[in-house]
């Protein structure tokens, strides 16, 4: 089948080339009644305008980018609704790019993206070095928005959870309402600002309770379940072991609790457990855990804002956003 041309458009409605690239532009100047039979002679002919010709002509796209490391993790796919929808709403299409957690697909995604000739990206970015992407940020004018791990980046936009804080919240209960002292921290890689701020958050709130931090109890488990499986094993095997986990994230709480039901260890009878995230599967976990309430839209929602207005023009400072977020108590704790 042939491409529809705006040619077919014109002769199927009767009216001229201009006329109806004036109606499916949105142009003011034409009757209702033209713009009515324009519409009509598109749909039947099922037209699709040429968007590449298009956005050199209006010097847009209406296309955002978004780059994530993980399509099928939780946190990074609710991030992405947040961002679709905020742009759906203001008529923009979304391009979404996975890189597998891998720097140089990250790289080479972001590359392709400037070269597609997206409007604006939103990143969640993995790279260790911040050069690279220093680099091919400041040697473009496509505004960022950078999600969830920060980096050495200037004239950038960040929304990011406040990792300290909800951390922090989660060890305090445990010692403060429980009255737990021997806490282990199952973390994410600490060269992510994610895991590194996760980590300082749950030894704050040690210190602040006058208890000393000992590395045995600390486990880096780089968000993944299978190391969070094995972490979990060598901290019960530990000659005194702890009385709490800190899971960093609800995905190495499923490797945390594999290890547990497997060795039918007792929540919390034997083990109180915690975790950073809450996903529908954490309520539904046999205790239920508690963890800290859902902020994964928001972050998206919160990008898509920012990256809009720069998208827009707009020149003010630059921003650093960090969204809090309240503890769900529930029985994995202690608590009834």
């Amino acid at each position: 089948m042939k491409n529809v041309t705006l040619k077919d458009v014109a002769r199927e409605s009767g009216v001229s080339v201009p006329t109806v690239s004036r109606v499916l532009n949105n142009e003011k100047f034409v009757s209702d009644l033209v713009k009515e039979k324009v519409k009509a002679a598109a749909k039947k002919l099922n037209y699709e305008p040429e968007w590449t010709a298009r956005s050199l002509r209006l010097r847009k796209t209406n296309i955002v980018g978004i780059i994530i490391p993980n399509v099928t993790d939780y946190f990074f796919s609710s991030i992405v609704l947040g961002v679709e929808s905020y742009f759906r709403s203001k008529g923009k299409d979304l391009i979404l790019f996975n890189t597998s957690n891998n720097e140089s697909i990250e790289e080479k995604a972001i590359k392709l993206a400037i070269s597609k000739r997206v409007e604006g990206l939103i990143l969640a970015t993995i790279c260790k070095n911040n050069q690279v992407i220093k680099s091919i940020m400041e040697s473009f004018g496509t505004p960022f928005v950078v999600v969830d791990n920060k980096i050495d980046v200037k004239k950038v936009d960040f929304v990011l959870s406040d990792d300290v804080d909800g951390s922090y919240k989660l060890v305090d209960h445990l010692i403060g309402v429980h009255g737990l002292k021997r806490i282990a921290c199952i973390s994410g890689p600490l060269d992510e600002s994610s895991g590194f701020d996760k980590l300082q958050g749950y030894k704050k709130a040690l210190l602040d309770h006058g208890i000393p931090v000992t590395d045995d109890l600390i486990k880096v488990a780089d968000w993944k379940k299978s190391k969070a499986y094995a972490a979990t094993g060598e901290l019960l095997n530990l000659q005194e072991k702890p009385e709490a986990i800190y899971c960093a994230n609800a995905n190495m709480l499923i490797g945390c609790f594999r290890y547990l039901n497997e060795k039918e260890i007792k929540v919390p009878r034997d083990v109180a457990v915690v975790t950073f995230d809450d996903y529908d599967f954490v309520s539904a976990m046999n205790p239920a855990v508690t963890s800290l309430q859902r902020i994964d839209l928001e972050i998206g929602q919160k990008a898509a804002e920012l990256l809009y207005k720069r998208i827009n023009g707009e020149k003010s400072d630059y921003k650093e956003l960090k969204i809090g977020a309240d503890l769900i108590i529930r029985k994995s704790c202690g608590c009834t």
